[in-house]
């Protein structure tokens, strides 16, 4: 055998598609276990460091009326949500109905929370967007319409946690100087960011393509940001709605910062979906505003059983598009098509 054929030969296998999926298949199960042992353990924290018998004695006890006015809020909160995505993708010049786009941010929701080991909620609506009649070619649009979507929430978070961290006592005046040098930096930015993907080089073409420096978009963008705002407002309302529940008595702007931080914590890829991550922070910014420890987990566990039923509409749009295995074969079908 010829060492010069030899090397063709496993050239070829590394440009192979299906290794190529197997490979990425392999180190996305190395992912999940390490993403499992970081939720089990912050979970096991918690049920050691907490009186579990206080949080049930919490849990039996509340009002249904907390319970669904939270998950009416959440529900109305992702609709909007589903509308910003609607606007900033019609901003890049995504022709798709709003109805088809809360739909997919419902199944996106839905696949964040209950498939964590091959479908992510983002790739997932990005995937299903550039899907269609005419829509052939999209998928780096329809890819940033998803990051462009978040980035926007993100934004109107970090202002909204600024404007409530100054209204709590927080450790250190240097952590406080600093958080307001990275938002501030943050805003100052964001003007200036379309005008970046000009810089682009050329092998980057459909990047630089983006209408980000398009008035039709800048104007979808800043139309976006208000419902970003309300969006924020409606899950922190609807936490406090879960903390009077459980007799978690707290100012807005406490449970503010305690949601905000928590939230942008859970975005990192540490754990599942932020399952352990987020439920250790509540209790632990809980902790370090005065409040009861067992009423913070109780509000945690209230919180899953809203998440749970305000995706369900994502469980009904996943059954109608042909159920999970079908998205899985489309999603493996886009990663080898070269049109995207």
């Amino acid at each position: 055998m010829h060492p010069q054929k030899s090397m063709a030969e496993i050239d070829s296998l590394r440009q192979s598609p299906v290794l190529r999926l197997r490979m990425s298949a392999k180190k996305s199960h190395l992912l999940f276990l390490l993403k499992l042992s970081l939720t089990v353990g912050l979970l096991t924290f918690i049920f050691r460091t907490v009186d579990m018998s206080d949080v049930w004695t919490r849990l039996i006890a509340i009002n249904p009326a907390w319970l669904v006015s939270a998950l009416i809020l959440v529900i109305a909160g992702y609709a909007l949500c589903g509308l910003r995505w609607a606007w900033i993708s019609h901003g890049l010049g995504i022709v798709v109905s709003r109805r088809r786009k809360i739909s997919l941010y419902f199944l996106g929701m839905f696949a964040s929370l209950f498939l964590p080991s091959t479908i992510g909620g983002d790739v997932i609506r990005g995937i299903l967007l550039a899907k269609g009649e005419g829509r052939a070619g999209i998928g780096v649009t329809a890819a940033a319409s998803v990051i462009l979507d978040r980035v926007n929430g993100l934004y109107a978070l970090l202002l909204l946690l600024t404007l409530c961290m100054a209204m709590v006592t927080l450790p250190g005046i240097w952590w406080w100087w600093g958080w307001l040098a990275l938002v501030a930096g943050m805003w100052i930015a964001m003007p200036l960011l379309p005008m970046l993907t000009g810089w682009l080089p050329e092998r980057l073409a459909k990047l630089k393509a983006l209408p980000l420096r398009d008035s039709h978009f800048q104007r979808m963008w800043w139309q976006s940001m208000p419902l970003s705002f309300v969006f924020q407002m409606i899950i922190i309302q609807a936490h406090v709605f879960l903390g009077l529940a459980v007799g978690l008595h707290m100012a807005w702007p406490a449970y503010a910062v305690m949601v905000g931080l928590v939230a942008v914590v859970s975005m990192l890829p540490i754990s599942l979906n932020g399952f352990g991550v987020r439920e250790a922070g509540y209790v632990g910014f809980v902790a370090y505003f005065g409040g009861d420890q067992a009423a913070a987990a109780a509000m945690a566990a209230l919180w899953v059983i809203v998440l749970t039923l305000s995706s369900l509409p994502g469980l009904y749009v996943l059954w109608r598009m042909g159920g999970r295995q079908k998205i899985e074969a489309s999603m493996q079908q886009q990663e080898i098509s070269p049109d995207t």
